[in-house]
């Protein structure tokens, strides 16, 4: 009896230090990010309208290239940044979250993380809802109403942002 009760110790143990690692190294893997041209055609083929905004950031080098999304109604937009490395990247994504943080009121929800190649913050704040997610040198941005926070957030999942 003590032997098979030591055997069933040791295989719950060996299941829980299995699936610690499992997902250890699944948090701690990097993310793939996309080029702007793939975020435009994958965006237009859902239906979006998709608008060139680079111009806008002429006076900054370091952006490369800027795509604003809207589905049909334009009821929201969401903005991807493809920038020129990583260092300004990671700039873009620490001063927009600055921005987002300084927004809180007394009633919000907000999510941080931060892993190898990526960062991401979300903020559901006095009726919107504010994300900045960073994959390498690619920031994707948004700033929406609350009632559109379950096609946004199901969007930025496809999307790996």
């Amino acid at each position: 009896m003590k032997k098979k009760t030591l055997f069933i110790v040791l295989g719950i143990i060996l299941v829980l230090v299995i699936g610690g690692i499992a997902l250890f190294s699944s948090l701690n893997k990097e993310k793939e990010s996309m080029t702007a041209s793939e975020f435009k055609t994958l965006m237009e083929g859902k239906g979006f309208v998709v608008s060139d905004a680079t111009s806008q950031f002429s006076q900054y080098d370091y952006v490369e290239q800027v795509y604003v999304a809207a589905p049909s109604d334009y009821s929201y937009k969401i903005e991807f940044y493809e920038l020129s490395d990583v260092e300004y990247a990671t700039m873009f994504y620490n001063n927009n979250k600055s921005i987002f943080e300084s927004s809180k009121g007394n009633a919000s929800g907000e999510t941080s993380v931060s892993m190898k190649n990526y960062s991401k913050y979300s903020l559901s704040t006095g009726g919107k809802f504010k994300v900045v997610s960073r994959i390498d040198n690619t920031v994707v941005y948004l700033n929406v109403d609350s009632n559109n926070k379950d096609a946004v957030k199901d969007l930025l999942d496809e999307l790996g942002y």
